[in-house]
């Protein structure tokens, strides 16, 4: 018997947000397979940064709804449209004694509980009843952040009696550091919302062991046992590119893929970068960092600190389909991950490892770091081992140019049949017999 799963997600192609990977992810994993159907619930793409091509990585037959949002959604999108900095930034002048930069990027509390889609909930809600009693799923999923989706799920749950699975691709309340930035009224009603949503959920999926261990330690006994891991994962599908880019010309490109902000900060990297730069002499024509997405504005007071200017480049992502082509392209790739980020581990980890070119990671996630040994994908220091990091460098660029690694089957088990496989497997354990 065919079984439905209504996936609410408010990213979905062409949102090329990073929270679509999962979702794309979800549907060609389930739909299809194993008797699963796939109907999704998701906003439209309004001002965002698009990726049409997106599109075609929809399986055929899932059905696609765009009416997460509500009516107000293209009016408050126009007014809270992002600045949008430059496609290319590039220091080219060094700058006469440099002082040590002591502007700190600030981080403004968030006053709401949720989300930019708060206020499309109530659409959420209306366009969900009618999905629902058209096609009468069987499971309802929840991508998120955005945690707004969870205010959709547990009210249809609620209704239809249709249990749902709370996907977090970040944890909420355990990851502290971002809850300290909450008013305390708004952090104890995120509190509240989370315990309801993890009582009212039939199964709560993190992406991470450490997150998964983490709520569990977190939450009574008779919440445990909802709680398990589904790890993110590279899907071949997506990462469509040529198969290597190993250029024998100079420089020697250190690669870094993605933004650099609070939780993700580039001093460290940017710091050792420096000082093996300094010890060995080089040139920017021998050696550089080119950055692919947006950085806050401490990259570039260090830059300007350590002196590095002429070394680095910053520009904007690229579509996915065209990312190993750019990963491939680089020598070594570079990770940042301090011990306030450490029930995470980043989307562009698992696109890394499929690139196969070494990882220099700075990293105090444990997690983390046992995956890159595991996969022998490359190396990592601790934030606060400075003399490893710039070591690291050193050993990476002497090492000279190299082929992809040679590490195929080791990374077999983080790829996208692995993931789907972790999806249906839930979805199944939450059907109902007499409806499986």
């Amino acid at each position: 018997m065919t079984k439905k799963v209504l996936l609410i997600s408010p990213y979905f192609p062409p949102h090329r947000a990073i929270g679509t990977k999962r979702a794309i992810n979800f549907v060609q994993g389930v739909h299809g397979k194993e008797n699963w159907e796939v109907i999704v619930l998701t906003s439209k793409p309004l001002n965002d940064n698009n990726d049409p091509s997106l599109l075609h990585q929809v399986p055929e037959g899932v059905i696609t709804n765009y009416s997460f949002v509500g009516a107000l959604r293209p009016i408050i999108q126009f007014f809270s449209g992002s600045k949008k900095k430059t496609s290319k930034v590039t220091l080219a002048k060094p700058v006469s004694n440099p002082k040590v930069a002591k502007k700190k990027s600030s981080q403004k509390g968030s006053l709401t509980p949720f989300d930019q889609y708060l206020w499309d909930v109530g659409a959420g809600v209306r366009n969900g009843k009618k999905l629902i009693e058209k096609y009468r799923p069987d499971a309802i999923w929840v991508n998120a952040d955005p945690w707004s989706g969870f205010l959709v799920a547990d009210k249809l749950s609620r209704k239809y009696n249709i249990p749902w699975v709370a996907d977090l691709r970040d944890p909420w309340t355990v990851f502290e550091k971002k809850m300290d930035l909450r008013p305390k009224l708004t952090a104890k009603i995120i509190r509240w919302y989370e315990r309801k949503f993890f009582t009212s959920a039939t199964k709560v999926v993190l992406n991470t062991e450490t997150a998964c261990q983490a709520y569990t330690n977190a939450y009574p006994e008779s919440l445990q046992g909802k709680f398990t891991f589904i790890r993110n994962a590279f899907n071949e599908n997506l990462l469509i590119g040529d198969q290597a880019e190993n250029s024998t010309q100079k420089p020697f490109i250190f690669g870094y893929y993605g933004g650099f902000r609070k939780f993700v900060p580039s001093q460290y990297l940017l710091k050792g970068f420096s000082e093996f730069v300094k010890q060995n002499g080089l040139s920017p024509d021998q050696v550089r960092i080119d950055v692919r997405g947006n950085v806050y504005s401490d990259f570039w007071d260090q830059v300007t600190e350590y002196q590095v200017h002429n070394y680095v480049t910053v520009e904007r992502e690229v579509n996915l389909n065209e990312t190993v082509s750019l990963l491939r392209s680089w020598d070594v790739l570079l990770l940042s991950a301090i011990h306030d980020f450490r029930w995470m581990i980043s989307a562009k980890f698992y696109d890394y490892i499929y690139a196969r070119k070494p990882i220099l990671a700075v990293s105090d996630n444990e997690e983390l770091n046992q995956l890159i040994e595991t996969t022998k994908s490359g190396k990592w220091a601790n934030t606060d081992e400075p003399n490893k990091i710039s070591r690291m460098f050193e050993g990476f660029y002497n090492a000279g140019k190299t082929d992809l690694l040679s590490n195929e089957e080791l990374i077999k088990s983080f790829g996208f049949e692995h993931q789907a496989s972790l999806f249906r497997k839930e979805l199944n354990e939450i059907t109902p017999a007499e409806k499986a």
